[in-house]
């Protein structure tokens, strides 16, 4: 998984979204909730594509608690309109990932929202924060950021 550079970060995942009716609001563009959404299935199908059959981070022992989100907002979008969600890792904590996702309009390349979140890996059993499988650490080291020039 190399990635893409985009303003000197680096993205390692991609995931296409095409603008739903629903997902509009009373002055016809995407609502803000919206973006709340596509940055969690960004999130999701980042977390499977990294994880894969090795650990399942969604079981009843285990899930991820979004601890932290700032988004701003950019440009707006609209319904029928292609957006990918680029994902790129700040980094990893014992239990926690710092990632960063850009959304941008497909056709034309507008910029339209970007997203700094925190998730954490939450033990339901105790409700407790829980360590990344070694598994997984390793695959996020050799994709964080820091080796961007």
């Amino acid at each position: 998984m190399q990635g893409i550079l985009i303003g000197g970060k680096r993205f390692v995942h991609e995931t296409e979204i095409r603008v739903r009716f629903c997902e509009t609001d009373a002055n016809k563009h995407v609502s803000q909730v919206s973006y709340v959404i596509y940055f969690e299935q960004a999130r999701t199908e980042f977390i499977d594509s990294l994880i894969g059959e090795d650990f399942d981070w969604w079981s009843e022992r285990y899930s991820l608690v979004l601890a932290r989100q700032s988004i701003s907002y950019l440009a707006p979008a609209y319904f029928r309109q292609v957006l990918k969600v680029y994902t790129g890792i700040a980094s990893i904590g014992r239990s926690s990932l710092n990632l960063y996702h850009l959304v941008i309009e497909k056709e034309h390349g507008t910029l339209i929202a970007n997203q700094d979140s925190t998730i954490v890996l939450i033990d339901q059993e105790t409700q407790r924060s829980h360590a990344w499988p070694d598994s997984f650490r390793e695959r996020v080291k050799a994709l964080l950021n820091d080796d961007v020039s």
